[in-house]
This record gives structure tokens, sequence and C-alpha cells, in this order.
């Protein structure tokens, strides 16, 4: 079908008709182009493309039935010659489009379309197509007969007197009428082999069968192909035109005038293009509906997150409490120590500052760093187990809502390669979650938290201990805190003062235990401080992680909603723009008349 015509169709419009037309082919090119940017199935891609070209060709008609229905014979007695086989099992497992040639002769197109020129006058106007069994057990077969639907321009329907309007005829016409709105002549082959009362039935129950499910009147031929052979061959006209031959032909060749063709020729793409349209549409809906459900997914991973970081955030305040008893009970404990220590019989520990610092150490601190870090790794190895098991939670929420979203709503193939994008992504990100949660160094990230927080306790409470856990950080400035914060070389050059001495002593205790506590507190609000603001940052942080780690599908789902959502929009402006030029191409029609 690729060889140019002599006379195209092009070549015998008008100036309306060739604007229109060209307005056509305008309108298909941008509807491919939409398929094409929303990753439709190539089938329906090469289908809108098929329009296009065939616009310049000529009116074509498609022969279609089931196996046995008489196709192949129908065809040979309407040329009146052997063009095709006939044979007790399936012997059309291609298309085959007959044209006009000066001499007979056949050229194979692709695998499963075959040209044949024919020296057939009324094949000068016109093609015909005689395809594959609609019912053939060859599923090729049926495949090929539907994908060539959308590109006819007439279809004449073959069924048998012996099986008139079988469930799968009826099934077949409905994607021909629903799918792709095609004009179909009835042929009710081998009426031959029928009593008159009996075809009068067949016709009936025809008629009422169309009209109940499809809802119009059908134009209805009942033929005998082999009565007509016989009849063209002997020249026995009424025999002719008992065959139902004559009334046939003189309809298809004559009567079926060339305004009604042209109409039919325009119309016939316009008529796919529109079909095809509503079935994007129907898929981008489809896809809407999809995404809308992704996005809801995607919603509630941001809810569960949001939630999950205020409880991680909240639910190590326990831990801060703990150390903020740890300090208190060493508090308690120092305050205790001075009150037993800074004493008259303790003159040679008072006179030497080491000494002092060695046993306040030793007997107020004690295990209270250990006690501290341990709390803190506690602490860190609790947010750590709830981070990877929100990390883990998440990751399955999301690999369970993959596997419970519906299939359902893509038209047949149309939709393929927008699904597969979306499982691909899903894919990825599920694949890329669980692999860095199988890949993830555990203590590594608690010795780097654990370091986090040393070193925001050191700089929050001043200090300058680099390489220190928190809880020497910690014990450090409270051993510091008895010395600096009270002058001990004061005390000392109290206690040599004869008189005086038993009056500063209490003094200086009191003052001691009063400045320590106040550092204390002092300590406890600084500590509190870092360590919240730390957890709320490391909080913040991991749940940002989980949440980058399903980045490329937010991106996707962001992104396929605009564009999907723009293309409603095109399909429909499209749709409408052939409806209007189907309006105007039957009014410049009428006009010709």
């Amino acid at each position: 079908m690729t060889d140019a015509q002599p006379n195209t169709l092009t070549n015998r419009l008008d100036e309306k008709i060739a604007e229109g037309m060209s307005e056509e082919r305008e309108l298909l090119k941008s509807l491919r182009d939409l398929l094409i940017k929303q990753d439709f199935d190539d089938q329906i891609i090469d289908q809108v493309t098929g329009l296009v070209g065939h616009l310049e060709e000529l009116f074509l008609l498609v022969i279609v039935g089931e196996v046995k229905a008489g196709k192949s014979t129908f065809i040979n007695s309407l040329l009146n010659a052997e063009v095709c086989k006939v044979g007790a099992i399936p012997t059309t497992d291609k298309i085959h489009v007959l044209k006009y040639g000066e001499v007979e002769k056949e050229r194979i197109l692709e695998e499963f379309l075959v040209e044949k020129q024919l020296p057939f006058e009324p094949l000068r106007n016109i093609n015909i197509v005689d395809t594959p069994g609609t019912n053939s057990i060859v599923k090729r077969h049926g495949e090929i007969t539907e994908s060539f639907i959308p590109r006819c321009d007439l279809v004449l329907f073959t069924t048998s007197v012996d099986r008139p309007f079988s469930e799968t005829e009826r099934e077949f016409l409905s994607y021909i009428v629903e799918g792709w709105a095609r004009k179909i002549l009835f042929i009710i082959t081998k009426k031959d082999i029928k009593e008159p009362h009996e075809l009068v039935e067949i016709d009936e129950f025809v008629t009422d069968s169309v009209k109940k499910f499809f809802d119009f009147e059908p134009h209805i031929f009942m033929v005998s192909a082999k009565q007509a052979r016989k009849a063209k061959e002997t020249g026995d006209d009424a025999l002719y035109e008992e065959s139902g031959f004559k009334a046939l032909e003189e309809y298809l060749f004559k009567k079926l005038s060339e305004g009604e063709k042209l109409k039919l020729k325009l119309e016939s793409p316009i008529n796919s293009a529109i079909s095809i349209s509503d079935r994007c549409a129907q898929d981008f809906q489809a896809r809407m509906t999809h995404l809308k459900d992704d996005k809801r997914v995607l919603e509630n991973i941001k809810g569960q997150l949001e939630q999950s970081e205020s409880d991680m955030s909240e639910n190590f305040g326990r831990f801060i409490l703990e150390i903020d008893n740890i300090i208190l009970e060493m508090e308690k404990r120092g305050r205790n120590w001075v009150d037993d220590n800074v004493k008259l019989t303790n003159m040679g520990m008072l006179r030497s500052a080491e000494r002092f610092r060695a046993r306040f150490k030793e007997e107020v601190i004690k295990d209270y760093e250990v006690k501290i870090d341990d709390t803190l790794n506690k602490a860190v190895d609790w947010f750590m187990k709830k981070y990877l098991k929100v990390w883990q939670d998440t990751t399955q929420y999301f690999a369970d809502q993959a596997a419970l979203r519906p299939h359902d709503g893509m038209v047949g193939k149309v939709g393929n390669k927008f699904e597969y994008n979306r499982e691909k992504i899903y894919d990825l990100v599920r694949a890329d979650a669980k692999d860095k949660i199988k890949n993830y160094d555990y203590e590594d990230q608690m010795r780097q938290f654990m370091s986090r927080c040393a070193t925001g306790v050191n700089s929050a409470i001043g200090g300058s201990l680099i390489g220190v856990g928190a809880g020497a950080a910690v014990v450090a400035l409270t051993t510091a805190a008895g010395f600096t914060w009270v002058d001990i070389t004061g005390i000392l050059a109290g206690l040599t003062l004869v008189g005086g001495s038993l009056l500063v002593l209490p003094m200086q205790r009191r003052k001691i235990k009063a400045e320590f506590s106040k550092k204390i507190t002092e300590l406890k609000q600084a500590l509190a401080e870092v360590l919240e603001n730390q957890i709320k940052k490391e909080a913040r942080e991991a749940v940002e992680k989980i949440r980058e780690s399903f980045g490329p599908f937010f991106d996707y789902v962001n992104r396929t909603t605009g564009s999907v959502e723009d293309s409603i929009k095109k399909v429909k402006d499209i749709r409408d723009a052939f409806m209007q030029l189907k309006r105007k191409f039957g009014m410049t029609l009428e006009e010709e008349k």
C-alpha cells in the first residue's frame, strides 16, 4: 500500500476539501506526537501514523468475517477470478490488499501483508482488503485483522446462512462499531443452501440482532458466490440477479457515489482518531487514578516520617532526664563531700590543690563519667535502632502498596509503557532503599553520633577537650568546678590566720557549695539544651535521609502528574478539533452535491 496511485484522492479534491484534509493531517500528527511523548505503545502510535498515510490512498474496503464464512469465495466471485485460495482449513494467514494493475502480480510488503495487483476495472478507484478469519485458531490471524480495521473506509462484514451472526461475530462487530465507528455492509453468504422462507427468517434475525446490540439499522446483502460465478461464466443474467451480486456490485461500484466515498474517506481517519483520542483520554484518567494512589502513598510516607521525627525527639527526652538525674546525684555527693572534707582536720589536703582535686575526683566523681557515657550510648543505640526500624517499615509499606496497587484501567496495550516506567521507578526505589539498609554501618553511625554529641556538649559548656566522650567532658568540667569557681588559694591563705580561721572556713565551705550547685544547674541546663538540639538535628537529618531515598519516586509522581494533566487537556482539544473538522467536511460535501 505504499505505491502512489496515478490519480490520488488529494488530486481530485477541491480547495476546501484540500484545506480540510491538510488540517486533518496536522491534527493526526499532533495526536501522534502526544502519544509518543506520553510513552504509548508502539502499536497505537503506528495506527495513527498509518492514518496519516491513508489519507493519500484510494478508498479502502475491508472484508472481515469468521473462518469458513465464505470470504475468499465471495471475493473470487466479486472479481470473477481465482484471487483467493479456498480450502477446508484456514488458507488466509495474511492480509491481502487487492489493487489495480495492468498485469497480475504479487509482492510481500510486510510479514503479514501482501499486495496483489489485478487488471480489474473497479479497482482503479477502490482497494479491497481480504483478512484472515476473526475466529481463526491461529492467534495472529485475529490480531492482524483487528490491527487493519482502523485504516479502512468501509467494512464488508460477512456471515453465512448456516451460522448467522454468531456470538464471536457479535464480539468482533462490537470491536468495529464501538471501537472504530466504521460504516458496515452486512454480507450473508451461501444463500443458495437455504429455502426462501428460511432466508427471510435469517435476514430478520440478523436485522433484529444488530438493532438489539448496536442500535442501528443494518444494510444487508444476501448473496451466493457459487451462483454468481456460474452466472458470470454462462452470462445468465437471471441467475446473476438471483445470486444477490448484481445488487451488491451496483451499490459498491455505482450507487456508492463519489461524494459518499469521499465523505467516508475523509471521515474514516477522523473517526479512528476520535476513537483513539477517547481511549487515550480514558488511559490518562486511569493514569491519574494511579498517580493519585501514588500521591496518597507518598503523603502517608511523609506523614509517617514527620510523626517518627517527632517521636524520636520526644522519646529521647527520657535519656536526657536520666543523665540529668545522674548529674543531680553527683551534685549531692559533691556537696556532702565538701561538708565532710573542708575541715581543719584536713589541712594537709587543703594546702595542696592537686591533692584536693585528686580526692574530689576519686571520692565524688567515681563512675559518673562511665554512667553518663553508658546512658548516652544507650540513648544513641535506641535512636539508631528506631531510625533503622522507621526506614525498614517505610520501605516495607512502600513495597506493600506497590503490590496492592490496581493494574486495571489501562486500555489494552495503550498504557503499557507508562505502567512499565512506573513499575521501574517503584522497583529502583525499593531496591535502593533495601540496599542502603542492608549496607548500613550501624557501629560506625553510632560512633559518629556519639562524637557529634560529645562535640556539642563540649562546645556548649565552654570546654576545650578534644577527642573525649560526653561523659568525660561533663566530669572534667565538674571536677574543675570545685576549684575554678572558688579560690582555693584564698581558702588556704585564710586558714593560716590565727583567730580568724574558724570563721573563714565555714563561710568558704558554704560559698564552695553554693557556687558548685549554681554551676551544676547551669551545666544541666546547657547539657539538656545541647542534647535536645542535637537529637532534633539528628532526627531531622535521619528522616531527611529516608525521604531522600524515596526522592526519585516523589519527583516522578509530581513530574508525571503535571504532564498527564496537561495531556488530558491536549487530547480533549485534539478530539474537539476532529469533531469540528468532521462537521466541516459534512457541510462541505453537502454544498458540493
